[in-house]
């Protein structure tokens, strides 16, 4: 039944039946299967010796064999396309874990009332107590059933953590920043480019600020500057500071930057990923029961405690609301880190009107709550810029055009333009916005272009001197402030940021069902199918012996090509979580490749030996004594870890994950290929370079050695070694073939160490020298 025997039948009837017209009585003694057959020709031997002779009479079985697999596999598939559906994989965790003080926060708040009240007997076991003394949680029940409000309650909670000291105290501070100029260098044309030029603005506490206006990237680049992540391709000159505080390390602690790619780990769940942002980013000298409250405030006021539980890479299914949800989890991620000035990118985007309005609404608590809210739109409605208390808009060329107050409806921005001289006519009908994009050649419409200079114009009105007062006052604040400065980048200590970011790629692969449980299924499987095809074979005869080789052969293939390219597109998917948390100065990036090549290891341990017990246990190879099966099972993992290793090594050597599968499927071919297995060593020409770099010839070998060797030299006349029909050594015959040595097990054993740990260094090197292996700034 297997198309890749007839397959092989078909090429090996094309290749010896006619061909090799030779007797055999000319190689007797040289050819085995020639020794057999002496009056048959070479061909039609070695086809009766492999036992293909009587499949390969029929010429064109073969192909009806193949053409019939071909059509019973489509209609599986269309069968299967028309009647199976597949439901979605659990999308929660295995168990709810405990929680903090507030419980789940529902839309309705009496459902919430009502729900609370028929679940108060249970509160001892739902996880309240890790963080508030029981007494503490009752007065808090009382005052629900007396107030019968959840955000009152709320808002008294807060309260009562200041008094117990378990709150987060927030750092008020005033955005500044003046005469702010970016310049892009080309390296191509070597010529500058101006993407912004003298913009000038502030931000008090619980102001929302918002950037209009520019071209593609100025008022993207114009807030990474604000954010203090500047372009390595250009240069920023201008003042920005926060209280008095220019970019640096204290700087960045007080931001808290909301990309608009919403990049998370799949495997962590909501509260997780909350939990791992604030473990990192906050201060050591927060206390963990205070994080931990922290959170589930975050989660609270963000309306993520119904999806806490839920993996983050599940919540696309799990709910119609997938961009405001990842939207949401964005902005939590950076909440949790406590941060005085949010900058968001298109926060808006790709949100219908309902999933906009919640958006605008969690951050104008946000900004209540005394942070600053500065966040780039594109094309905003009055309704959506209502929200903003400050607008700076910029002209297509990269000059400010205006920065000042919106107003209810937009009415304070509209004034202002509107009373500019020659302006473009304002017709009740049309969109504040709308018309004035329009007259700054920015709107939907391109046929209008601006003939008026509103940079000069701005420059020389009233409201740049107010401005410009409002600055100096700032300032003159600024200078009598203390000024507090950290003395590390990173919050953690490295000890802490390594274990931190080991667990949670352990959490990544304990979870990832497809890559680990496929990982160790398949091996399991693997060896019950090899292990019943070569159970018990005895190789007392050249059949026995080539059957003992191949399966050792055959077991280095799957598991190492398989290890080689499945680690690839794990750590393709995570790489742009990695590029946001680099960005945001999580963690030492050399943490995140270590993570992954010691999170491998007891994966790795468990499934070669799945492998080993199953499928070598049922072949009767390498199981004869403990010591033999140890040190097969040595070999073998190192191999399997080598080979991962190689596939890691080449992930962040390609700029893509496929790039990286098409090179180690190329080169782990070549491997096989060289191996020395197929082709022996002394008919290798070209690629002789290849079988002594490479990592199966070693496994091959030592594995070969450990379960063949036996001492025939000293074992006597009664020895028990197995002989070929020849009365020759099964040993000796496979150590003159294969140039293997009992002694050189050691020496392989000590390359393929040798090989795990260049990979993993070389790994570690290209992960921090290739340039598509750090996060773009633009």
């Amino acid at each position: 039944m297997n198309p890749i025997h007839w397959a092989n039948v078909s090429f090996c009837r094309i290749q010896f039946y006619k061909g090799y017209t030779d007797p055999c009585s000319k190689y007797l003694g040289q050819l085995p299967f020639c020794d057999n057959f002496p009056s048959m020709t070479v061909g039609k031997a070695y086809l009766v010796f492999y036992e293909l002779s009587q499949d390969a009479k029929i010429s064109w079985l073969p192909y009806a064999i193949i053409l019939g697999w071909t059509v019973i596999v489509n209609l599986l598939i269309l069968l299967g396309l028309k009647k199976l559906e597949f439901m979605g994989m659990s999308q929660s965790l295995p168990h709810l874990k405990k929680t903090s003080i507030i419980r789940n926060y529902k839309e309705d708040k009496d459902s919430e009332f009502q729900s609370y009240n028929s679940n108060n007997e249970h509160s001892n076991n739902f996880g309240a107590s890790p963080h508030l003394e029981k007494p503490y949680l009752s007065s808090y029940n009382d005052r629900i059933k007396d107030n019968g409000g959840v955000e009152k309650w709320i808002d008294e909670f807060r309260i009562d953590l200041e008094r117990h000291g378990l709150d987060i105290p927030l750092k008020q501070v005033t955005l500044l920043f003046e005469d702010l100029s970016f310049t892009r260098y080309d390296r191509e044309t070597k010529e500058s480019t101006p993407v912004f030029n003298s913009i000038t603005g502030y931000a008090r506490p619980k102001t929302m600020l918002a950037l209009l206006g520019g071209n593609k990237t100025s008022k993207v680049t114009l807030l990474k500057c604000l954010a203090g992540r500047v372009p390595v391709s250009g240069s920023l000159n201008g003042n920005l500071q926060a209280n008095g505080l220019g970019t640096g390390a204290t700087f960045s602690k007080l931001i808290g930057y909301v990309e608009k790619l919403d990049a998370h780990q799949p495997y962590l769940s909501v509260r997780e990923s909350l939990q791992f942002s604030a473990a990192l980013r906050l201060s050591q000298e927060i206390s963990p029961k205070s994080r931990r409250i922290h959170v589930e405030l975050v989660l609270n006021q963000l309306g993520l405690l119904p999806y806490s539980n839920e993996l983050v890479g599940s919540l696309c299914d799990a709910t119609g609301k997938m961009f405001e949800i990842a939207k949401k989890i964005t902005i939590a991620v950076e909440l949790a880190a406590n941060p005085s000035i949010l900058l968001l990118e298109e926060p808006i985007s790709g949100l219908n009107t309902t999933g906009t309005l919640t958006i605008l609404n969690i951050l104008s608590q946000v900004s209540n709550s005394g942070r600053i809210i500065v966040a780039t739109l594109t094309h905003p409605s009055a309704r959506t810029l209502s929200f903003f208390d400050l607008a700076l808009i910029l002209t297509r060329e990269g000059h400010q055009a205006y920065f000042g107050p919106v107003g209810s409806n937009c009415n304070n921005l509209l004034d202002y333009f509107k009373s500019i001289l020659n302006a473009p006519h304002y017709s009740r009908r049309e969109s504040p916005v709308r018309f004035i994009m329009g007259a700054l050649g920015l709107g939907i419409k391109t046929s209008i272009i601006p003939l008026l200079n509103f940079s000069e114009i701005y420059q020389a009105n009233s409201l740049q001197k107010i401005n410009n007062e409002e600055i100096c006052s700032i300032k003159k604040m600024n200078k009598k402030r203390r000024r507090n400065y950290l003395s590390s980048t990173y919050p953690a200590p490295y000890s802490r940021q390594a274990i931190l970011v080991l667990l949670r790629t352990q959490r990544f692969l304990w979870r990832n069902v497809q890559y680990t449980y496929g990982r160790l299924t398949g091996c399991v499987m693997i060896a019950l199918l090899m292990g019943s095809l070569y159970f018990q074979i005895e190789y007392n005869d050249i059949y026995g012996a080539t059957s003992h080789t191949l399966y050792i052969y055959m077991q280095l293939i799957l598991i190492g090509v398989i290890s080689a390219n499945n680690v690839v597109p794990q750590i393709g998917t995570d790489r742009l979580v990695y590029f946001r948390e680099k960005r945001a100065g999580m963690y030492l990036p050399i943490f995140y490749p270590l993570s992954w090549a010691v999170g491998e290891i007891p994966y790795l341990l468990i499934a070669t030996l799945a492998f080993l017990g199953i499928g070598n246990g049922m072949a009767g190879i390498g199981t004869q004594s403990p010591s033999e099966f140890m040190a097969y099972w040595t070999v073998l993992f190192l191999f399997t870890l080598c080979l991962t290793y190689f596939g890691m090594m080449i992930t962040f050597l390609a700029p893509m994950p496929t790039l990286a599968a098409f090179a180690v499927s190329i080169l782990t071919s070549f491997w096989v290929s060289a191996s020395g297995v197929v082709v022996v060593l002394s008919d290798i020409k070209i690629y002789r370079w290849m079988y002594w770099s490479n990592p199966f010839q070693y496994a091959m070998n030592a594995m070969t050695s450990i379960s063949f060797y036996c001492n025939t030299k000293g074992c006597g006349s009664e020895c028990r070694c197995p002989r070929l029909p020849d009365d020759s050594y099964v040993w000796d015959r496979l150590a003159t073939l294969r140039n293997l040595s009992h002694e050189s097990i050691d020496r392989d054993i000590l390359i393929l160490s040798t090989m795990c740990m260049l990979f993993a260094s070389l790994a570690f090197v290209f992960f921090v020298v290739m340039k598509h292996n750090s996060p773009p700034h633009l």
